[in-house]
């Protein structure tokens, strides 16, 4: 029986994932005790609305994140996003990560999984201070290596103060999604789990959170 480890972070009202963006917000259309009379007290349920930002939580960046006219989610192949065997790249301790952590190894069709150790920071001041993120060099590799998805447990595959976003231009612009705010990464192997992180089929969406989580 396979086993299914979770890479991805709960989603909470009021949680922040990014500075200055909104943090999801619940509204309860009803409650248990309210529905009993719709359905003549004879059931009850619990029925509401999540009110986020794409950028919410373990999320998945669709090309139009980065590009005018470029995929939306929607248009996002399932095969780029779904059962992708993976490799784990484990860069704990590492600021600027570049080609060098990738070179050697088989990443024609897989999903690259960059393990910094910065999830350990979630929900804490310091998430937000000067991030482990890939360098341009490290990209234009994984993009000629022909991955199929780049994801980290960074608070972005940038650094925050390059305002060019090297990563995101060079991977979603070679229509290769990326997955961040990835979390417990040292649970997996470095070889031998399949990927699965989708995101909802929504046309003119850029980013949104998944329940990402690999298959061992």
């Amino acid at each position: 029986m396979p086993s299914f480890i979770d890479v991805s972070h709960p989603i909470e009202a009021g949680m922040p994932t990014y500075p200055g963006l909104p943090v999801p917000e619940v509204k309860v259309f009803f409650d248990y005790e309210e529905s009993r009379t719709r359905y003549g007290g004879l059931s009850e349920f619990y029925i509401a609305s999540l009110h986020l930002c794409g950028n919410t939580g373990t999320y998945v960046d669709a090309p139009l994140h980065r590009f005018r006219g470029g995929a939306d989610l929607a248009a996002l192949p399932l095969a780029s996003l779904a059962h992708l065997p993976a490799v784990v790249v484990r860069q704990s301790g590492q600021s600027a990560i570049g080609p060098d952590a990738f070179r050697g190894l088989d990443l024609t069709g897989k999903a690259v999984i960059v393990e910094t150790g910065w999830s350990a920071h979630w929900r804490t001041p310091r998430y937000f201070e000067p991030n482990p993120h890939l360098t341009r060099d490290a990209c234009l590799l994984l993009r000629d290596q022909g991955v199929k998805l780049v994801g980290i447990d960074s608070v972005n595959i940038d650094s925050m103060t390059d305002l060019s976003r090297p990563a995101h231009t060079t991977l979603l612009g070679a229509g290769i999604p990326i997955c961040e705010h990835m979390t417990n990464l040292a649970a997996l192997p470095e070889q031998g789990g399949y990927l699965h992180a989708v995101p909802i089929p929504w046309v003119g969406g850029a980013t949104f959170p998944v329940r990402a989580y690999v298959m061992v």
